[in-house]
């Protein structure tokens, strides 16, 4: 059983009511707890640092063609911003148009949990899925865009066939 005790952190929490109190945050297999084994128990001094739920970006533009577009479009970019491979990570670039990983491990350090690719032509989201299944650690998901696409609106209102 893995606990943790994470002490003196500043917690804000909508949800509960919880505006910058400072408190000790008890994880028990990876969820809050009530308390944990005070002897077992690895504690982190969180003095002035703060915690919050996950950050959900609704609209950000990670993968897909426009994407893949962009990348070709910015070649200087693979040599300017490398994020080095490491025991856990792998290897990929950043800057304007970052690699899948890269996305993946810069979201994650900057405290989000969830990112939405908000606009995927239709005959294009199966390509954008298998970015998103290549990004790492953050939960994704996308919209696809049928507004624009007449031939793809008529051929769904005729019945696919």
């Amino acid at each position: 059983m893995t606990e943790l005790l994470v002490k003196d952190v500043y917690v804000y929490d909508p949800f509960n009511g919880v505006n910058g109190d400072k408190m000790d945050i008890a994880v028990r297999n990876g969820k809050i707890a009530r308390s944990v084994n005070t002897k077992r128990v690895r504690v982190i001094n969180a003095s002035g640092m703060i915690a919050m739920p996950g950050g959900v970006d609704a609209h950000a533009h990670i993968c897909g063609p426009k994407v893949n577009m962009a990348r070709l479009l910015r070649p200087e970019d693979h040599v300017k911003d490398i994020e080095t491979r490491t025991r856990v990570t792998r290897s990929g670039v950043g800057r304007s148009v970052p690699s899948t990983f890269t996305t993946g491990y810069r979201y994650a350090r900057m405290g989000y949990t969830t990112v939405m690719e908000p606009a995927t032509p239709p005959l294009e989201t199966r390509h954008t899925h298998e970015e998103l299944n290549d990004t790492p650690i953050v939960d994704k998901a996308c919209f696809p865009l049928f507004g624009s696409n007449w031939f793809v609106m008529e051929y769904l209102k005729r019945g696919a066939s």
